[in-house]
């Protein structure tokens, strides 16, 4: 299975599942993290095309699930953007998107003979975030070396969200200048750093039930 299938298919179970499950109204509104529950959806959507390992096991830690020749990451990263019926939020997106990269990295120095995918939800996100969540998508797309790929989802009770997904590419794209200090400045020469492409998802959207 190429990229392009695996965001399909894994991106609109993620998103009909994030709908149908009762429990997901109440954690979104809670703004609560639901890594472990999303690393258990992800196995059995895999499961239901394939074989699917979880825990697989990396030289350094495990990844959520092996498919195939695919290692395949899931994370949740809930925000502080304004969300009516939502209550306050107590963690910090800037450290969560910290630790998305860190296992972005863990992925790329584990993977071996394996390609390797990574998917993230991101609520509550609305049209007005989009501004306050750019740095942090440059960063995470930096960390991957190469663009994400990105669809809109509901939760029951109100809440949306943003549902991506990225391929890890071998190296991680070059930093600009300015964040890497002065000393990085004098060892590299001027230039746009060369980015990797990626195949861009042709989204097929699924319908959701209504709330009736």
């Amino acid at each position: 299975m190429e990229f392009e299938g695996l965001c399909t298919h894994v991106g609109n179970e993620l998103k009909r599942r994030f709908w149908e499950h009762k429990a997901m109204a109440a954690l979104s509104r809670g703004r609560v993290r639901m890594d472990g529950w999303l690393k258990v959806e992800l196995t059995a959507i895999l499961a239901q095309i394939g074989e699917a390992e979880p825990a697989f096991k990396l030289p350094k830690g495990r990844a959520a699930v092996r498919f195939g020749d695919w290692l395949v990451e899931v994370a949740s990263l809930p925000t502080a953007f304004v969300c009516e019926g939502t209550k306050a939020a107590s963690g910090d997106l800037a450290e969560d998107v910290k630790d998305l990269r860190k296992l972005i990295k863990r992925l790329r120095k584990g993977r071996g003979r394996y390609r390797a995918a990574v998917f993230f939800a991101v609520y509550p996100f609305g049209d007005m975030d989009e501004a306050a969540w750019a740095s942090h998508k440059v960063r995470i797309e930096r960390s991957l070396g190469g663009p994400l790929v990105e669809d809109r989802f509901s939760f029951q009770g109100g809440v949306t969200g943003r549902l991506y997904a990225g391929l890890v590419q071998e190296k991680a794209a070059v930093e600009p200048m300015a964040e890497q200090g002065p000393a990085a400045t004098e060892k590299r020469p001027m230039g746009r750093p060369r980015r990797s492409s990626v195949p861009v998802l042709k989204k097929e959207r699924i319908t959701l039930p209504s709330q009736a």
